[in-house]
Formats: structure tokens, C-alpha cells, sequence
């Protein structure tokens, strides 16, 4: 039978603020009063140069070493959660510990820590049936502390050691926990920093595409209102014509993809829904678009059910959301690929996928795709096209018809699946929709 040792007090406001005369003078043991309140060390420092960083790895340099000086341990690591492993990011210690190394997170007490969101006071490693023994062997460590590093959710864990046998203070623990949240504020605020920059970058990328789209069809009318000056030949004269009105058509068209798009964006678009067949909807774009996937060698595959499929919605949106999803992978599709529609219906929806052979998406582009003004950083040349909304207004336009859109890859050179849930409707019932016109 293994020993229970005592866990650190829970998250309360009285630990978060604990560091104060009162506990200092009860005698806590390992933390010098100097090293609490000096001006370089202090916690309210740390806080501030955590609260100054602008890059997560400023950030787990910072807490290691602070950390360590603050708490007067012998060594400190900061974890981070990366899918089901813990990678260990940083580290300040009188020896070499794991720095560069990653686990499972069922394998190790900083796997356990993060998984539970509980901290862990261990005052000897040989007695707790939680530590992996042969990964400490190499190590100084007989004791440690560990806490979790929490924003929404636990996403890594900031651990304390010592070189002899030591039950963690209620002061230290207070300490260590003060720092794990600053960190956490810190790495949220580091997140939204980039997000923000991201942001701003789209938008510039944004309006470098609207300029080049633009500039195409003003060259073209410039090019036939000289012409035409010029001209003698009345023919001549009204093929100018005609090329000023086809890109005054593309720029009309342009223009009113712009209104469209912001009105779906912001909230303000309006449904006029009625049933429709989802059935003869997705055939109809499907055959539509046959002739543009033979010309790219592409083969195009469809399977729908035998019956009709009612929803209730908009036909010019539902189609528009349906176009879109098929002309993204036809246009990300290399030769001999090939693209499958299918149909079905479940769960009192219809589920319609759309899967192909293509470029595929990097792993870290697909938590991105349907923000407005994203595109891939790696796309075919012939795949380069719009302006970066298309994603997100189908996700926009899925919503409005209380449904939703998920887009899934193995990554790059892996195909692409995109799946679109539509409730299902029938002629006695109009279902709950955010964006129907009252």
C-alpha cells in the first residue's frame, strides 16, 4: 500500500494573494523573505516582465528562471500540452532534466497534472507510484511540486525540484500557482497579439487581391476605349464594346460579391426560405460542373438518395454554399484525381460530403479556414482565385440555415473532406433558422 501524501490547497482567492507578512512570520520554510520582496525577483516583477512579453518562448524563458529564483528550488521545468504528449519547452535547474523531450500524457506526473488540472506535491519521487523512476534516474530530483498552467482549459504545467526530500510549503505552492496564471495570462494575451496580426494581414492581403482584381478589368476597358478612338472598322469598334461591357459586368458582379459577402458576414443577411430538394440541388451543381472536371482531368463522382431530400432554405444560398465547396475542390484537384459527391440522410438532417484527391490542407491551416480573408499558404496556381471569403461564407450561409460545415485533411498531398449538415424540413413544420426574414 502506497502513502498518501497531502495535495497543495485548492485555487482560492486567500492562496492566490497568500504571499504576506502573516505567512512569513509562521515560519514557512525555503523562502527568504529578501527573495520574495527583492526588487528584481519579487512576484509582482515577474508579472510585469510576463505581462511584457510579446512571443511564447520570452515567456517559458522568463517563468523558468523566475520561477526558480522566486521559490528557491533546484530546478524548474515548464511543460506544455502538444496533442497527447507533453513537450518540455524550457528549464533552469542545477542539472539536466528533460528540455527538448516529450511524453505521453499518460506516462509522467506532468502528463498526469495537465490531464487533471490538480497540482501535485510529491516530497519523495521513490514513493509515489505516479513517477516514472527510470526517467528520473539520470536526474538529481528527489522531490518536486507541480501545478497546472491554465487558461480555458489546462495546456501545460510549471514543476518545482529538489536535489533532497521536501514536502512543498503552502507559501511555495501559493508562489508557484501565482505564476503558472501570470503565465497563462500571458501566453492568452501572446495569442491574441498574433491573432491580431494575423488579422491585420489578411486584411492587407485582402485588399492586395481586390486592387489586382480590379486593375484586370480596368486594363482591358482602357485598352478598348483607346481602340475605339482609333477605330475605322465598325466591327473592331463593337468588339470594344463588348470587352468594356464584359468587365463592367465582372466588376459589377465583383461589387455586389462584396455586399453580399458582408452582409452574410456581419449578421446582416436575410432568408426568404422555402423547401427545397437538396437532392436535385446538389445534381444540378454537380452537372454543372461536370464539364469543368473533364477539362481538367478530373473524375467527378456523385451518389444521392432515391428520393427527394427537403430542407428548408434559400435556393440562391444553398446553392451558392454547394458551388463554391465543388469549385475549391475541382480547382485543388490535380489530373487523374478525383472528386466524390454523396448524399445521405440521418439523425433528422442531410449530410452531404464532399471529398476529393487533391492538394490537401496543412494541419495548422484547418483551425483558420473559415476566418474571413484566409487563404492556405500553398495552393496550385490554377487554385489561386477570389479573394478569401469563400470559406467563411459558407460557413456563414450554413449557419443561417441552422446547419453547420466541418473540413477535415491528413494534410498536405492528402485529399480534402468537407462535410455540410442541413436540418432536415417538411411542409407542416418550419424549423428555428438565425436567419430567417420575420
Amino acid at each position: 500500500m502506497h502513502e498518501q501524501f497531502p495535495t497543495a490547497p485548492s485555487r482560492s482567492s486567500d492562496t492566490r494573494v497568500g504571499i504576506n507578512a502573516a505567512s512569513l512570520a509562521g515560519g514557512e520554510r525555503n523562502v527568504s523573505v529578501t527573495g520574495i520582496v527583492s526588487s528584481e525577483f519579487s512576484l509582482v516583477g515577474i508579472v510585469q516582465r510576463l505581462a511584457g512579453c510579446t512571443d511564447a518562448q520570452s515567456i517559458v524563458s522568463i517563468l523558468a528562471r523566475s520561477t526558480r529564483d522566486l521559490i528557491g528550488a533546484d530546478g524548474v521545468t515548464v511543460v506544455m500540452r502538444d496533442g497527447g504528449r507533453c513537450r518540455y519547452l524550457e528549464e533552469d535547474a542545477i542539472g539536466a532534466l528533460w528540455k527538448g523531450q516529450d511524453f505521453a500524457l499518460d506516462s509522467c506526473i506532468s502528463g498526469w497534472c495537465i490531464t487533471t488540472g490538480e497540482p501535485v506535491i510529491i516530497p519523495d519521487i521513490r514513493q509515489d507510484p505516479r513517477i516514472p523512476l527510470p526517467l528520473y534516474e539520470a536526474t538529481f530530483v528527489r522531490a518536486m511540486a507541480m501545478t497546472p498552467i491554465v487558461r480555458d482549459k489546462p495546456e501545460g504545467a510549471l514543476g518545482v525540484y529538489w536535489a533532497t526530500e521536501h514536502e512543498a510549503t503552502t507559501l511555495e505552492m501559493a508562489a508557484l500557482r501565482a505564476l503558472a496564471d501570470s503565465a497563462a495570462l500571458a501566453l492568452a494575451n501572446v495569442q491574441l497579439l498574433q491573432e491580431l496580426k494575423r488579422s491585420s494581414e489578411r486584411k492587407d492581403a485582402f485588399l492586395s487581391s481586390l486592387a489586382n482584381e480590379l486593375g484586370e478589368t480596368l486594363g482591358p476597358m482602357r485598352t478598348s476605349l483607346h481602340l475605339r478612338r482609333q477605330a475605322r472598322d465598325p466591327a473592331l469598334d463593337a468588339r470594344m464594346t463588348e470587352v468594356i461591357s464584359e468587365q463592367l459586368d465582372r466588376q459589377a458582379r465583383l461589387i455586389e460579391n462584396l455586399v453580399d459577402g458582408s452582409q452574410l458576414l456581419t449578421g446582416q443577411a436575410k432568408l426568404h426560405p422555402r423547401l427545397l430538394d437538396l437532392r436535385g440541388m446538389v445534381a444540378d451543381v454537380v452537372r454543372r460542373r461536370a464539364s469543368e472536371a473533364e477539362l481538367a482531368e478530373i473524375t467527378l463522382g456523385m451518389s444521392v438518395p432515391d428520393t427527394a431530400v427537403d430542407i428548408w432554405g434559400e435556393a440562391r444560398r444553398v446553392s451558392q454554399a454547394l458551388t463554391h465547396v465543388l469549385d475549391n475542390s475541382i480547382r485543388c484537384t490535380p489530373p487523374d484525381g478525383r472528386i466524390d459527391v454523396h448524399l445521405e440522410v440521418r439523425d433528422q438532417n442531410a449530410w452531404l460530403t464532399v471529398r476529393d484527391t487533391g492538394i490537401g490542407i496543412a494541419r495548422d491551416s484547418l483551425p483558420h479556414l473559415f476566418e474571413p480573408f484566409f487563404k492556405p499558404s500553398y495552393e496550385p496556381a490554377r487554385s489561386v482565385a477570389g479573394l478569401g471569403l469563400g470559406l467563411s461564407l459558407v460557413s456563414s450561409i450554413l449557419q443561417l440555415h441552422g446547419g453547420d460545415v466541418r473540413i477535415d485533411s491528413p494534410g498536405t498531398s492528402q485529399g480534402t473532406e468537407v462535410v455540410m449538415r442541413f436540418p432536415l424540413g417538411c411542409l407542416t413544420q418550419t424549423p428555428a433558422m438565425p436567419g430567417v426574414q420575420a
